[in-house]
């Protein structure tokens, strides 16, 4: 009977909650039974600390409803996501990126006709020629323009989730552009009066071209642009 009472005392803390503590006096050991018999020192019985009993049910709720006591809650709360702030500089510097892409498709289809105008005149006059130059400083003025302040918002955004990929794709497409345009000028046939029409024509065509795939590629970035209406 001693081992069952005390078999209950060590397994009520795992079933039944927080229990009070219960004090097990010591018992006795049982008399010999019959002649010249008695237990073991290792199978006598030993009195279970109130304390055990006390912090073996801990974390668990006793009949009264009394709150045992819990681990705290170690979970880290979620980060705010910052909020990003333009200032009024930034979006001084979009209106003009804005107003210059609008600008480039007119300025584009005129450098195209005067300079088909120039392939096809043998003897083209100065102030076709003039015009055709002063058309081509006006697209090199706008590209010029636009890359100073993309790349300049582009820089103050460049930490603002919202439309993070269109940004950088656009960036990249108008910078390939511009590479397009240094070389389109860098193909400018030279020496017309001293250069044969067959070859300054090849010439021509070669810097046609090149310009119209760079302009092509500079229309793309735009277009993106203006389609997400960003």
């Amino acid at each position: 009977m001693l081992i069952g009472v005390t078999a209950l005392a060590v397994i009520a803390p795992l079933v039944g909650g927080c229990p009070a503590p219960v004090r097990q006096p010591a018992a006795a050991p049982p008399a010999a039974w019959g002649t010249g018999f008695s237990l073991p020192a290792r199978l006598m019985p030993r009195s279970v600390p109130a304390a055990s009993l006390a912090t073996g049910g801990a974390g668990l709720a006793d009949d009264g409803g009394a709150a045992c006591p819990t681990l705290a809650d170690t979970t880290r709360p979620s980060a705010r996501p910052r909020a990003i702030t333009y200032g009024d500089a930034y979006y001084t510097r979009l209106t003009i990126h804005r107003i210059g892409s609008y600008a480039m498709l007119p300025l584009f289809v005129t450098e195209y006709i005067l300079g088909q105008k120039l392939i096809n005149d043998s003897l083209p006059s100065s102030g076709l020629k003039t015009a055709h130059g002063l058309v081509a400083g006006g697209i090199a003025v706008v590209f010029a323009t636009n890359t100073v302040t993309g790349v300049w918002n582009w820089m103050d955004a460049r930490r603002d989730p919202s439309n993070h990929t269109l940004r950088n794709v656009h960036s990249a497409i108008m910078l390939a552009s511009d590479l397009g345009i240094l070389w389109t000028a860098a193909s400018t046939p030279g020496g017309i009066r001293h250069t044969p029409f067959d070859v300054r024509r090849q010439q021509a065509r070669r810097h046609r071209a090149i310009a119209i795939t760079s302009l092509s590629v500079s229309t793309v970035g735009a277009a993106m642009m203006w389609i997400f209406k960003h």
